[in-house]
């Protein structure tokens, strides 16, 4: 939170992690910054109907959603892309690292895009 808010001016508005993250701490964290939705599931145990229906509310479904995107981009990034392994030295080599490895999968995805609008503009030839 405290590099959040050094970074941005503020905390952020949703907050979501996965089950791993949950414990009374972070709650209690998160309560204090008044962060709009804490979308952090219940690690085990059983559920009060409070946080049963909280866990259902759109604002935790959709900040769970959100978060399982960034999980698959990373995925690729990591698979697909080239970043097993960063040898670049430094923070500010490690972070052109990963804005140069994000620009390049934005660019094949550009690219792949319009190979597709353009395949499907091609006129058919017809038969005489």
């Amino acid at each position: 939170m405290k590099a959040h808010r050094k970074t941005f001016g503020s905390v952020p508005e949703v907050f979501a992690t996965d089950r791993g993250f949950d414990n009374a701490g972070n709650q209690k964290i998160c309560s204090k910054a008044r962060i709009g939705c804490a979308s952090i599931p219940q690690r085990g145990g059983k559920k009060t109907a409070e946080r049963q229906a909280f866990e259902k509310s759109p604002d935790f479904k959709k900040a769970q959603r959100f978060r399982a995107g960034i999980e698959g981009r990373i995925s690729v990034l990591f698979r697909g892309r080239g970043m097993k392994r960063c040898l670049a030295r430094g923070k500010e080599r490690f972070r052109a690292f990963i804005g140069v490895a994000v620009l390049a999968n934005n660019l094949m995805k550009i690219a792949e895009l319009l190979i597709r609008r353009d395949s499907k503009k091609k006129p058919r030839s017809r038969a005489a």
